[in-house]
């Protein structure tokens, strides 16, 4: 019987292909991964662990949806981090407006310049 092994990719629609790079690189350090070429812009750049993040560039087909204040009530996608302390920091730094995780976890949710939202979540391996 088939099984998931785990997670892949995470594929996001974005206005700015190029904006986009720039935005995932700087905030999060990510390099960028050999893509085929698919027929419009975009990136694959490498989340660690065999994972990937998609950056498509293609029209949004919920540009009028309105988006919730609180990324953690949107869709989003979570990336596990280090510190969420460093991270908070540096969105200060960039004047990237972020919200604090209301589950009381070590979390923060950020938005990319297409506003898609997404969530940093401090990992430990001593749970």
């Amino acid at each position: 019987m088939g099984k998931v092994l785990g997670m892949d990719h995470v594929s996001i629609i974005v206005s700015d292909a190029e904006r986009s790079l720039k935005f995932y690189r700087t905030l999060l350090g990510l390099t960028v991964l050999p893509r085929p070429h698919l027929g419009f812009p975009g990136y694959w750049l490498d989340l660690h662990n065999g994972q990937s993040l998609h950056i498509m560039q293609l029209d949004n087909p919920n540009k009028n949806t309105q988006r919730p204040e609180h990324g953690g009530r949107d869709y989003h996608f979570a990336l596990r981090i280090d510190s969420v302390l460093d991270f908070a920091s540096k969105l200060d730094r960039m004047n990237i407006r972020y919200t604090l995780s209301r589950s009381g976890r070590k979390a923060l949710f950020v938005r990319d310049p297409d506003q898609n939202a997404f969530e940093l979540f401090e990992y430990s391996t001593h749970h």
